[in-house]
Parts: structure tokens; C-alpha cells; sequence
């Protein structure tokens, strides 16, 4: 059997290319499916920003300064590129195919084709250039090979104008499993299907399978250190917590600090893994700190004119029993002794159970018949 995975092409975010290197591994070593390709639909990320330094329009936009350019091509530019360079380096471990056009006899190459995980549903993340809205639907391929897994929309409700595109579409897929349990609302709401919410790819492999392919950060001089993942200064709780302990604060956002920005896929692990607490407003970086039992705190990040796109995070608070793990505001409810003793005992269960809903869906999906 053959298998090709569309999901959001991006070397320019951590969680996506661990959540996509984790499904095809799953489906590889554990459903023993025989090749399984990730199918490159999309250019944008895939070797430098999205802005072309050749193109005049650039450097018009350069020149008038339009939407801070100047400043940005001169102090940024480089290091968003460098970033993606190093993340893409953990894409070309994967088995990709680049079609940036999808051929029109691409089906015949495969016997089913899975869309997610990832915000692959979410239409804030569509270009039309780019035809997302048909591709991640895998329209493109017959209705009998479409399934999607662990997919995702992220936000509360569909928008007005796309609910008949989102019915229709949805009602062509052969099995639909959604990451969160507001996207299998919606699926419910459009269509009348009940879907099972499974977990990110990213929860089917196991702490020891991710400490293989960690990697230690050549600067890393071996500190112990609270590591931070969103945009934004740290809280004046964070900051307290360091003060208190002598402990550094990393932030992966700070473009000042170059080689914590420019961090590798395996360098990302190996810091949560090894940091003392995670204050985060990543999905994939509080299942990083789940999976290898490093204390987390989740940021609140919902901010005014913005979609609210916490659907996500709360699923996987709820199932681990997590939710008083948020700071909002700057306030928590918990103490500081609190905040960086955490019980992971019945992450392993949690996690073995999870992994046997989403082999039952996976080999129901994929008509599989498995003796283990």
C-alpha cells in the first residue's frame, strides 16, 4: 500500500514538520505501510521567506517602506531564512514529493491519501493562489480515497460564505477525524456526522522515540533555564521563578538571539525536554512538555480582533487534565512550588489508550487488517 499525506507545507514552524514527521513514521513502523510520501503542494517556506529580493515590487515596497520593509529586510530578513534553511534540513529527512501543481494523475500513484493534521481546515491559513481550500480537502483524488486525521480548524465557527464549501467538502470524505472536539462540533453542526477526536501525530510516538533524534544545541553550555515560546515579554511570574533560582530565560521568538531563533527541529526537543518549565502559547510545545514530563505553563494568547483559536490547546489540557495550567493575564492560580512540580503519572496510560483510538480509526479508514 501507498500513501500520500497533504498537510501544511511550512519549514517555517516547529509543530508542523514534527506532527508531519510523525504521522509518516506512525504509518511506516507501527501500520507497516509499505511508502508513505508527503506530498509538497505549496512553495511558500519551502526554501526562503515568501519575499523575493529580486522582484521589483519588493523593492518599491523597499523604498516607500511599506508595512516597515525596510527595517525588516534589513535586520530580519536574513534570519527568518536561516530558520527556515535549518528547519527545512529535518523536512528533507521525510520522504517528499514536491508538486507544486498536483498532477491530474497523481491518484493513480496512491491508495489513499491523508489530509492533516495540523490547521489543514482552518480558512484564515488558505490562499487562493495556492488553491488550498481544494487541495486540503484532497479534492483532487476520488471521494473513496479521502481521509483525513487528527484534522483541525482551530477556530470557534466557520465563516459566513464558506459554510456550503465546508458542507459539501466534508460530506465528500471517505473518514474524518478531527484533533479537537470544537472542530468535531462543527463537522457535526454541517454535515450531521459524529467524527471521533483523536490526538496529533505528534502523541503516537513515545518520549524515548522523540530522545532519539533530540540534538544539543552547539551553544548550549549546560544551564538550567525556563524556556519561552510565544511573542511578547515573559510574565512578571516567569521572570520571579528565574530570579529565584538563578535560571536563564530563553525565548525561541527573540530574533536578538540568533542561534536560539535559528534552532533546529531536534534542537527544539532537546530544550523542552531539558528545561526546567515551558511557558508557552504553542499546541505542539505543551505536547512537547507533556510527552517528556517537562512542567508547562500555557499562555493565554486570545487577543482583540483576532480569532480565538484555543480549541486546540484546550483539547489537550482536558485530556490530560491540565487546565490549571493556563496563565492569563500575567496571573495564575497556582504557586510557584505548584507551577514546577507537575504530575505526568498518567500521561504513559493516557497516551496508550489515545494511540489505540487512533489505530482503530487509522486501519478502519484504510480497510487494514493487523494482528498485533
Amino acid at each position: 500500500m501507498k500513501i500520500g499525506i497533504v498537510t501544511i507545507n511550512d519549514n517555517n514552524n516547529y509543530g508542523n514538520r514534527l506532527q508531519n514527521y510523525a504521522l509518516q513514521k506512525y504509518l511506516l513502523n507501527r501500520l507497516k505501510i509499505k511508502e508513505v510520501n508527503t506530498i509538497w503542494y505549496d512553495p511558500q517556506y519551502t526554501y526562503i521567506s515568501r519575499i523575493n529580493i529580486f522582484s521589483w515590487k519588493t523593492w518599491i515596497k523597499y523604498f516607500i517602506n511599506w508595512k516597515n520593509q525596510r527595517n525588516y529586510l534589513k535586520k530580519e530578513y536574513l534570519k527568518d531564512n536561516i530558520r527556515i534553511y535549518n528547519i527545512g534540513k529535518f523536512t528533507k529527512k521525510n520522504s517528499t514529493r514536491l508538486d507544486f501543481k498536483i498532477k491530474n494523475d497523481l491518484s493513480e500513484e496512491y491508495n489513499y491519501f491523508i489530509v492533516g493534521s495540523d490547521q489543514v481546515w482552518n480558512p484564515n491559513f488558505w490562499s487562493k493562489r495556492y488553491n488550498h481550500a481544494s487541495i486540503r480537502f484532497l479534492k483532487f483524488v476520488p471521494k473513496e480515497k479521502r481521509i483525513a486525521y487528527a484534522a483541525s480548524i482551530a477556530i470557534p465557527e466557520i465563516p459566513k460564505g464558506k459554510e456550503k464549501f465546508f458542507k459539501d467538502s466534508l460530506n465528500e470524505m471517505k473518514a474524518i477525524s478531527m484533533r479537537e472536539k470544537a472542530g468535531a462540533e462543527l463537522v457535526k453542526k454541517l454535515t450531521g456526522r459524529d467524527v471521533p477526536v483523536v490526538v496529533d501525530p505528534t502523541i503516537l510516538l513515545s518520549k524515548e522515540e522523540w530522545q532519539k533524534i533530540e540534538m544539543v544545541p552547539e551553544w548550549y553550555n549546560r544551564e538550567k533555564y525556563i524556556l519561552t515560546y510565544f511573542l511578547g515579554n515573559p510574565s512578571p511570574i516567569i521572570k520571579s521563578i528565574a530570579k529565584k533560582n538563578n535560571w536563564k530565560i530563553y525565548n525561541l521568538m527573540d530574533k536578538d538571539n540568533f542561534d536560539l531563533y535559528t534552532s533546529r527541529v531536534e534542537e527544539f526537543i532537546y530544550l523542552i525536554n531539558h528545561a526546567q518549565l515551558v511557558a508557552t502559547d504553542s499546541f505542539h510545545a505543551c505536547v512537547f512538555s507533556i510527552l517528556m514530563n517537562t512542567p508547562f505553563l500555557v499562555v493565554n494568547r486570545k487577543e482583540i480582533g483576532m480569532a480565538d483559536m484555543t480549541s486546540r490547546i484546550d483539547t489537550l489540557m482536558e485530556l490530560f487534565g491540565y487546565q490549571d495550567r493556563y496563565l492569563v493575564n500575567d496571573k495564575c492560580n497556582l504557586s510557584d512550588e505548584e507551577i514546577l512540580n507537575m504530575d505526568f503519572s498518567n500521561v504513559k496510560d493516557i497516551q496508550e489508550r489515545e494511540k489505540r483510538r487512533s489505530k482503530d480509526f487509522l486501519e478502519k479508514a484504510l480497510n487494514l487488517k493487523i494482528n498485533n
